[in-house]
């Protein structure tokens, strides 16, 4: 890859024009509806908003850091930070403030709540394993890497839609066990909170909410398996590659 092209298109800064949005969008959001909800919970304690708040400024202090270290670089460890840096903030939105502040500040009964939290963490724990297993094993054991970093020009490039791609194509190959864990997950997380509301005696009040967490714990894990794809793929991998090969890995499109 040519340096000329490299300053013609700022992939990095691209991509933080794009994260910076989502960056100050779904914690902020997540911030208010916070303070809404259960920012009259004596739990809480300003917490249903603060955590928001810090999210979205350590992800854009983090984007700034990126910007003033690694613009025009178009490294692709720099492109998966920032990305990282969007899934965190969405993140925060359906798993934090979806599911996990409504087991930590509603008036549910403390048991069921802190059978949720623990849960909930479990599971995002197992998830996050799971992904990671997964990630290696297409990195180690499938042409993935070759077919994916391709050397030009004395550089290494990941063009991000071919790896996309190759990535699926060759994940699908494979009989994951993470399909039949992620059907059970998706299925039975809802189920659960659908069941347990039906039978509770006191259908109303925080009713939604607990819709919201049952949906929410699904979407949040998707987004816990992403994160871990990006930091494996896009963080991690390149910084082995160039320290094996002494090239620089850049991003293209």
């Amino acid at each position: 890859m040519s340096e000329a092209h490299q300053v013609d298109r700022d992939y990095v800064v691209e991509m933080i024009g794009k994260t910076i949005p989502i960056c100050l969008v779904f914690p902020l959001s997540g911030a208010g509806l916070g303070y809404v909800i259960y920012g009259d919970s004596r739990v809480a304690s300003g917490l249903s908003w603060e955590v928001g708040v810090f999210v979205a400024i350590i992800c854009c202090f983090l984007l700034a850091f990126v910007y003033s270290k690694y613009r025009r670089t178009n490294a692709l460890m720099a492109y998966g930070i920032v990305m990282s840096l969007g899934v965190v903030a969405i993140y925060y939105f359906f798993g934090v403030l979806g599911y996990f502040y409504f087991f930590l500040f509603s008036d549910e009964n403390w048991i069921f709540r802190w059978i949720g939290v623990a849960f909930g963490l479990g599971l995002s724990v197992s998830w996050m394993c799971v992904a990671y297993n997964n990630v290696k094993n297409v990195i180690r054991a499938t042409n993935f890497v070759e077919k994916a970093f391709v050397g030009i020009e004395g550089a290494i490039v990941y063009r991000i839609q071919n790896g996309i791609l190759l990535f699926d194509e060759v994940n699908n190959q494979k009989r994951s066990p993470r399909k039949i864990y992620a059907s059970a997950v998706y299925g039975v997380t809802p189920f659960g909170f659908v069941l347990y509301r039906i039978l509770s005696t006191n259908f109303g009040g925080s009713g939604v909410l607990v819709f919201v967490a049952a949906l929410g714990m699904p979407v949040s894990l998707w987004f816990v398996g992403f994160f871990v794809r990006v930091y494996l793929i896009m963080i991690a991998l390149p910084v082995k590659v160039e320290r094996q090969q002494q090239k620089r890995v850049v991003v293209a499109a």
